[in-house]
């Protein structure tokens, strides 16, 4: 939809008013007041000069800027607010300035703050209206001044390990990614806040102390950049072409009860996921023996590739990537700057994979033909990616024998692109397969290095190595997710989390991290080193690791590095509409369509019990994780609007016991209910009385106590029929309830 079309839209649907000062505009509901100001003041166009909570009076918008978007020093241009509602209001600008410079930003962007209960939801439009280069992040800041010096919690889909910050500023800028749920709690503000961003694609986090003591805030970046892991040049960042545009969905709530419904983090309902991108072909090295050999089975006579085939066999649902390239042949030259006679002018061409191309046999050209087109039983669990030239010297400096996508050259960098797909065409592989997963020369990726990357079809990439570094007063040990966008198209990365060669072997902390967060783990090592050259001490290194990764952590899965690209990208479709619940349910509206294992969450209080789990009114596969978290299939939605609903059965029932008895029950339990009764002296009367869910009684049964555990055996009335029921025991003054489902079995 076009920026025109929404203001039209607009136009004719809704009114504009004002009241108070000129600029602001007031939605409200009984719970909540917002003012909005159109126009540049102290805080940026688009944003909320105030957000009250009318029952306590605290402003959670004070200290400015709350809901607002800025790229660095570009703000929104003075816009125009539309009334949907009393309690709606959308903000529209059709452009972004520096107003220190004078220079713009063709990116124009629509705020919609709704106030629902005792909550806000925005929604962003972000559109680029011309070739917007995005320098610094282009982000939303929310101000958190009522939680100064106190706790920020930031947790996705699991039960372990969320991570937890003192907003003190002290800390260095944070930036979170993965993580859907932001939990804020202070001693000297009476209500919690806790932000919802449904989208894991559309959930990059950053938590920045540079206003402190005024403020703090935390920032959803729409577009991200980073600095370039050891290469030259500006920070990696996006450039929209015209007509570029992304939808953005947050709720901040402040009712305790408040229950988060999102899409998760893994496809398949997965909990946590890993990815492994080994190199290289030629599997052996000039030194080690014949670099054209290779295996097709495991017992095969090259150890290299016949121990990753017994991986696989050993482990029948990983998914391995293999990159291509000239390693083995190139490095006997690696010193020389010499080019081949006739392409002088081409250093991409005499520094490539060309070599294989014209100098291994055809069985070994073939072998790699089989891998990409699964003719082995094995290799349709083995995808085909590419590492660039490698270990050759840099055509600007002699000096640099090693990573060529570390300079910034961007006519260079889009040749070296070219002369790779030429070349994988050469060997008889298909370039638009093997170039969707690259992980670059050392991690490393130039500016025009990632530009050349997207606009040759590459869906993902390996961003670093981050364990090194330091991010918010603790060693990044985590996922680093990413997402850029040029013209040409868009590309996914995250780091390598753990390193598996067995002479540089890492801590498996840096793993262990990032599976208890729940999050996507990148596994990288060169087969060489992994299997120690042949050492069996180091296949079952490995092998116990990969082991530990499928049973030691729950609803694990294996994907291929392309396959998270493509399910981060239908995420990244997704239009989340709002987030509602209430008394006895909680849905999620949403637009789009479903294909690669999306699956949703739900975190219910943990005394409540499920009745439904619909989709468009259907009832869909869904399962308990633990810690009253519910995950259910979303996948295979054609394209429109959904509405996901779970709901359970009316709360607001003591289940508090005031007695020491303990009252047990099996649930589900058939017609015939047995029940324990735990505490008990031996003759010690007591009476059992059934409840149904509007309080009546179904039936009632006097009892005596026969010791340490009375059992008791309930007959159901055949008029009563399948549900919930309050099972309550009176003994003498006391009172002990439970809670029992009754199925027909």
């Amino acid at each position: 939809m076009t920026l025109y079309t929404i203001l039209m839209s607009l136009l004719l649907s809704s009114n504009q008013s004002s009241s108070g000062s000129q600029g602001t505009y007031t939605i409200s509901n009984e719970y909540l007041t917002a003012v909005i100001t159109a126009v540049q003041t102290d805080s940026r166009a688009g944003s909320l000069l105030e957000l009250v909570d009318i029952q306590t009076g605290i402003d959670f918008a004070e200290g400015g800027q709350y809901g607002s978007v800025h790229c660095g020093d570009f703000v929104p241009l003075d816009g125009s607010v539309f009334f949907s509602s009393a309690s709606c209001a959308t903000f529209i600008s059709t452009g972004m300035m520096d107003y220190s410079s004078g220079m713009k930003l063709p990116v124009s962007i629509s705020t919609t703050y709704r106030l629902t209960g005792r909550a806000l939801e925005i929604t962003y439009q972000i559109t680029a209206t011309g070739n917007a280069e995005l320098s610094f992040p282009l982000e939303a800041d929310f101000g958190l001044k009522p939680y100064l010096d106190n706790h920020i919690r930031f947790r996705n889909q699991t039960v372990f390990e969320d991570r937890w910050n003192v907003l003190d500023g002290i800390h260095n800028l944070i930036r979170v990614s993965g993580d859907q749920i932001v939990f804020l709690c202070s001693p000297t503000c009476e209500l919690d806040a806790t932000f919802i961003f449904p989208n894991p694609s559309k959930a990059i986090l950053a938590l920045s102390a540079e206003d402190y003591p005024n403020n703090e805030y935390l920032s959803l970046r729409f577009f991200d950049t980073t600095k370039p892991f050891f290469t030259a040049g500006p920070d990696l960042h996006s450039i929209l072409g015209p007509g570029n545009y992304s939808t953005y969905y947050v709720q901040m709530s402040l009712d305790s009860n408040f229950i988060p419904v999102y899409f998760s983090t893994h496809p398949q309902m997965y909990e946590r996921s890993a990815s492994v991108i080994l190199d290289e072909i030629p599997l052996l090295h000039p030194l080690q023996g014949d670099m054209w050999d290779y295996s097709e089975t495991s017992s095969g006579s090259e150890y290299i590739s016949a121990w990753i085939i017994r991986l696989l066999e050993d482990h029948p649902a990983l998914k391995v990537n293999i990159v291509v390239l000239g390693d083995g042949i190139l490095e006997q030259n690696c010193d020389s700057m010499w080019f081949e006679p006739g392409w002088e002018h081409s250093w991409s061409h005499w520094h490539c994979t060309w070599r294989i191309s014209t100098e291994a046999p055809e069985d070994y050209k073939q072998w790699m033909i089989n891998i990409q087109n699964d003719v082995y039983q094995w290799a349709d669990r083995v995808n085909l990616g590419f590492h660039g030239y490698h270990h050759t010297p840099s055509p600007d400096s002699a000096w640099d024998p090693f990573h060529e996508f570390i300079t910034l050259e961007f006519e260079e960098h889009q040749e070296r692109m070219d002369m790779i797909y030429s070349d994988f065409s050469s060997i008889g592989l298909d370039p638009q397969k093997t170039m969707y997963t690259i992980r670059p020369p050392g991690n490393s990726a130039s500016l025009s290095a990632l530009w050349a990357m997207i606009d040759h079809g590459v869906k993902f990439y390996s961003n670093g190595v981050r364990w090194s570094q330091w991010m918010g007063g603790q060693w990044f040990w985590d996922m680093y997710l990413s997402k850029y966008d040029t013209p040409g198209g868009r590309m996914w990365g995250t780091n390598t989390c753990w390193w598996g060669d067995y002479a540089q072997q890492m801590p498996y902390i840096y793993l262990s991290t990032v599976m208890d967060r729940g999050k996507h783990a990148l596994l990288g090592g060169h087969p060489c080193g992994m299997w120690g050259f042949g050492n069996p001490i180091a296949y079952n290194r490995i092998d116990s690791v990969y082991a530990s990764l499928e049973n030691d952590y729950s609803h694990f899965g294996w994907l291929f590095p392309v396959e998270y690209a493509e399910f981060m990208e239908e995420s990244y479709a997704l239009r989340v509409d709002s987030i509602r619940n209430d008394d006895n349910s909680a849905s999620i509206f949403f637009t789009g369509a479903t294909s690669t294992g999306q699956t949703l969450v739900a975190r219910l209080p943990s005394y409540v019990l499920v009745q439904h789990v619909l989709i468009d009114g259907v009832e869909t596969v869904w399962e308990d994780y633990g810690d009253n978290r519910i995950f259910f299939d979303a996948d295979n939605l054609a394209g429109g609007s959904h509405e996901a609903v779970i709901s359970w059965y009316p709360l607001g029932i003591d289940y508090s016991t005031s007695s020491n008895l303990n009252l047990c029950t099996v649930n589900p339990s058939g017609r015939l209910i047995k029940v324990t009764v735990e505490g008990l002296q031996i003759g010690e009367d007591f009476q059992l009385q059934l409840f149904d869910m509007a309080g009546r009684m179904v039936m009632a049964q006097r009892c005596t106590g026969t010791g340490d555990a009375t059992e008791v055996l309930l007959l159901m009335p055949v008029s009563a029929g399948e549900g919930v029921y309050f099972l309550q025991l009176q003994n003498g003054n006391s009172t002990t309830t439970s809670k029992v489902l009754v199925i027909d079995m």
